[in-house]
């Protein structure tokens, strides 16, 4: 079960979930990626068993990847997965995904991979333990936002409730994601947010945080972007992170107006209508005013 960089709740969930039902009918599996499991989302069953991976030289009868749609974003491992497997199975929801795998599942009509997931466990005659009820919810619940998303669909809510029978607590898991902030949070965030700039006309808001501006940990456990994209006169969100080796890590959301998904593909991302993502090479200055460069031609006149 392979995972990409910075795993988060849609892959975690997905790849501890379906590698729990595999596991149940016997299977042996091997839970990894280049980056480990953030604190935020060590509630997880099965977190504990996700390693961080620098290379891959054991021989496996398959590698499965879900919610990643480019095979870069493994930092190469998925190299050492083609040397040393059988089959690459790609799941995934993204309509961007770049169908890798020797064998892709891609449904850009679900809502979440989660969905997928989930009617692959059942399809397959296996139990949906707690476990698995949790990772699934979990994976769900972050993937269309809290159920907020405009992909949010009828049968979201049948799977959820589904998964709740299962045995899923959905106040567990909020609680886990949105409410075990440590003490400073809160004043991390105040200086976050000072940091917010809208344009003139109110229709982009961006947020660009230097590296060292707060810690890892925190990013990883907020979902900073929303926090511009709230504003009511805001169209388009950017979050711009600056990372080591002159890089920035760039996300972006909409409402429903603009594709930010092509945007990101100007910058060699990618994702979805309403939430895409790249990661691109320069000063955190010089990147910004690039992508609100992109932005601004995007938007309607």
């Amino acid at each position: 079960m392979l995972g990409h960089v910075h795993p988060d709740a849609d892959v975690l969930g997905t790849l501890l979930a379906l590698g729990g039902a595999l596991e149940d009918a016997g299977w042996s599996v091997v839970y990894g990626g280049p980056h480990p499991v953030p604190e935020v989302l060590s509630f997880l069953p099965g977190a504990d068993r996700y390693q961080k991976l620098s290379r891959i030289d054991s021989v496996f009868d398959v590698a499965v990847l879900t919610d990643c749609p480019n095979p870069d974003r493994t930092e190469g491992l998925i190299d050492g997965a083609r040397r040393h497997t059988g089959a690459i199975v790609n799941i995934d929801h993204h309509p961007d995904n770049r169908r890798y795998g020797t064998l892709n599942w891609v449904d850009p009509t679900a809502a979440a991979t989660g969905e997928m997931v989930y009617a692959l466990i059942v399809a397959l005659g296996l139990p949906v333990k707690p476990g698995i009820a949790t990772n699934l919810f979990a994976a769900i619940h972050m993937d269309t936002g809290s159920f907020r998303y405009s992909n949010v669909t009828p049968q979201t809510f049948r799977i959820a409730a589904d998964l709740v029978a299962a045995g899923a607590e959905p106040a567990f898991v909020a609680n886990q994601i949105y409410e075990r902030r440590p003490a400073d949070a809160l004043r991390q965030l105040a200086h976050v947010l000072s940091l917010v700039q809208v344009s003139a006309d109110g229709r982009i808001a961006w947020l660009a945080l230097p590296a060292g501006a707060v810690r890892d940990s925190f990013v990883e456990a907020e979902d900073l972007v929303n926090y511009p994209r709230s504003i009511g006169t805001t169209k388009i969100a950017a979050l711009l992170r600056e990372q080591s080796g002159g890089k920035v890590k760039v996300s972006l959301r909409a409402k429903g107006e603009v594709d930010v998904n092509a945007i990101a593909a100007r910058f060699g991302g990618g994702g979805h209508l309403n939430a895409a993502g790249c990661v691109v090479s320069g000063t955190l200055a010089a990147v910004t005013e690039e992508v609100l460069a992109a932005i601004r031609g995007a938007l309607p006149r």
